[in-house]
């Protein structure tokens, strides 16, 4: 009998969670474990997914949730995992879903053109027009890398793409699911967390501003030195310009919690649908076009991003001198040479894998 049955199954879980009552955080692990080996019954993964959906799940819960899914995943060894950033969103952005801009993605060639190791964990499209890893295939990476391959990015270019399904392909049994299930549930928040090359220099955006205190506190929990969980108060997954955006910063074991205006800045305010873009040939355009100089409310929102992930490396000691090394990158031409070095070595790196 495994520990996982011995400890009651799922006939505990869901009894657990139908009374509203938490996990030991052994129990959600084998739990979770359980869902990924495959051996779940599609019936109780839906059940363990809603009901801990409504239940509301607690950072113990989530941490052991998060140990799981890296104790399933294909490993990632980067050349400098602590000195690398991430920044990505758990999705569900209240901005038309057929003009999503790729936001977190852009700002990752600004951070890489400022001399920071990046490393950005992400996957195909789900509900919006234009996920991550489709919007760089349309800029011309190539995204298909295992681990040798991201590890060879972000050694010699700075900067590396690690695909969600390559990393974590026990997922594949919870997806389907996922998807007849049409609302958000804890992988939407499991997944950024889950960096299989164990990147913890996070900023993550949150379009549901209750998960923020969450998401901080499981990552103050797996010893993140620097981290942000951020959420617009137009229901971004991102900081934005259209209003307020709060702030949930994680350094050295203390948590802040603030509001920041784009004005305290010097940023302008502009209209939430004024950044919006739509496919991912059109975010790929946008890109291009905005690295390369061009001026705007997409080109502000980016820099504003990603001085965010500036200050969470530890380069820059607050917002306003992230948002300068941000603009100093792009303005130099720096920001566009990572695009250019990312292409050139993932796609000489996928060459190799088939090699």
């Amino acid at each position: 009998m495994t520990s996982f049955e011995s400890a009651g199954g799922w006939r505990t879980v869901l009894g657990l969670l139908a009374d509203g009552a938490d996990l030991e955080p052994e129990l959600a692990g084998a739990a979770l474990s359980d869902i990924l080996a495959g051996t779940a019954p599609d019936a109780v993964v839906g059940a363990f997914l809603v009901g801990l959906r409504t239940k509301g799940a607690t950072a113990v819960e989530v941490e052991a949730l998060v140990e799981a899914m890296l104790a399933a995943a294909t490993p990632l060894d980067l050349p400098d995992a602590a000195a690398t950033v991430d920044i990505v969103g758990t999705g569900g952005s209240r901005l038309r879903q057929d003009k999503a801009f790729n936001v977190s993605t852009a700002a990752c060639f600004v951070v890489a053109g400022a001399g920071i190791a990046v490393c950005k964990h992400g996957n195909r499209k789900a509900s919006s027009s234009s996920g991550s890893t489709d919007v760089l295939e349309a800029l011309g990476l190539a995204v298909e890398l295992d681990g040798a391959a991201v590890r060879r990015c972000v050694s010699e270019a700075g900067l590396g793409f690690a695909l969600a399904r390559v990393f974590h392909p026990a997922m594949r049994f919870a997806g389907p699911i996922r998807t007849q299930l049409a609302i958000p549930t804890i992988f939407n928040v499991l997944g950024p967390m889950s960096h299989p090359g164990g990147v913890t220099r996070q900023v993550i955006g949150v379009a549901d501003e209750t998960l923020a205190p969450l998401v901080i506190d499981v990552l103050r929990r797996r010893g993140a030195p620097r981290a942000m969980v951020v959420h617009g108060s137009d229901g971004l997954d991102e900081l934005t310009l259209s209003g307020p955006s709060t702030i949930h910063e994680l350094r050295d074991g203390e948590i802040e919690v603030r509001e920041v205006f784009p004005s305290d800045l010097g940023l302008s305010m502009v209209k939430t649908e004024d950044f919006g873009v739509g496919t991912p040939e059109a975010n790929a355009e946008a890109i291009r076009a905005l690295l390369g100089g061009e001026g705007g409310p997409r080109r502000e929102l980016v820099l504003l991003n990603a001085a965010a992930a500036v200050v969470v490396a530890g380069r820059a000691d607050d917002l306003a001198a992230g948002l300068e090394m941000a603009t100093a990158s792009i303005d130099s031409g720096a920001a566009a040479e990572a695009l250019s070095r990312v292409i050139a070595v993932s796609n000489a790196a996928v060459s190799l894998q088939r090699d």
